[in-house]
């Protein structure tokens, strides 16, 4: 597989992405059963796509499942918090928000894993946070903090999901976990909607359809995408694409929904995206080579 057609795979998991907040904003269904359905969609055309992987569902093994399950909760809270935060703040600060993934990704592996973090991480991670707090700073005065820490916690939740996922998918295909993650996610999240009283049906076809979308768009087209390209290339490369998502996702709120940026998010954000690409590709500045 040619590097070309791996960053070609990449740029539109990128797009695929970026469509993910324009399309929930569309839907009229309750947060959870939005988030619901899209895993629901998304396991089963995973699922269908495993049969071309060798072994399939056999090469899994009881631990694997364990794994698997757990990155199926956090997945169903990432996508449970993360959808609810569009709700009380704007595309752009709740996608910001959201792929502070990546440095809660680097902070684990340090804390939980005892890795090295270098100088460039840590002056990365400061980075962002300074643009985290910029951001904060501005919309506590418009009333925007509680979806900010919505998506704070999302991006806290989907890092846990990245983490696990990184034990399993040396073992399993990228369809089979795809497919077994999003199965899990969906009984966690119909045990929520069970929990909050969300009747299942009565929603306009037009939601249906943006439930099938938002599988087949950010669910397979972008996430499942990224974890092929993980083959293929280091992970901080494939990690740092995330930020791509919020340039377009904040292009289209603007062009779509007319949400113009604020300073603050303007100047924070810079802060956010160049701490994440500095701390994500200067992980292993410094290591001497063998």
């Amino acid at each position: 597989m040619s590097r070309a057609s791996v960053y070609l795979v990449i740029a539109f998991s990128i797009v695929c992405m970026s469509t993910s907040s324009i399309i929930i904003r569309y839907c009229t269904a309750p947060a959870l059963i939005i988030a619901l359905y899209r895993v629901v969609f998304t396991s089963i055309i995973a699922a269908s796509l495993s049969r071309g992987e060798q072994d399939g569902f056999k090469q899994v093994s009881g631990w694997d499942y364990v794994y698997i399950v757990a990155s199926g909760i956090f997945l169903a809270l990432h996508l449970g918090f993360w959808i609810t935060s569009l709700s009380y703040t704007s595309i752009s600060s709740s996608v910001l928000f959201t792929n502070l993934q990546v440095i809660f990704v680097l902070i684990f592996s340090a804390w939980i894993l005892k890795e090295k973090v270098n100088r460039w991480v840590t002056g990365g991670i400061l980075t962002a946070m300074l643009g985290s707090l910029l951001i904060v700073q501005g919309d506590l005065q418009s009333g925007k903090l509680m979806g900010d820490m919505l998506a704070l916690l999302s991006g806290l939740f989907v890092a846990m999901y990245f983490l696990l996922g990184r034990k399993v998918r040396a073992r399993v295909g990228v369809w089979t976990y795809t497919s077994l993650a999003a199965f899990a996610a969906a009984i966690a999240l119909l045990a929520g909607c069970q929990f909050a009283g969300l009747s299942l049906t009565g929603y306009p076809l037009l939601d249906w359809g943006l439930f099938l979308l938002q599988a087949l768009a950010p669910g397979i087209g972008g996430h499942a995408s990224l974890n092929w390209a993980l083959k293929y290339l280091k992970a901080p490369v494939v990690s740092v694409s995330v930020l791509g998502e919020s340039v377009g996702a904040s292009l289209l709120a603007y062009i779509i929904f007319n949400e113009v940026l604020a300073w603050y998010q303007i100047i924070g954000g810079v802060f956010i995206l160049t701490g994440i690409y500095i701390a994500a590709t200067r992980e292993n500045a410094g290591e001497k080579k063998s």
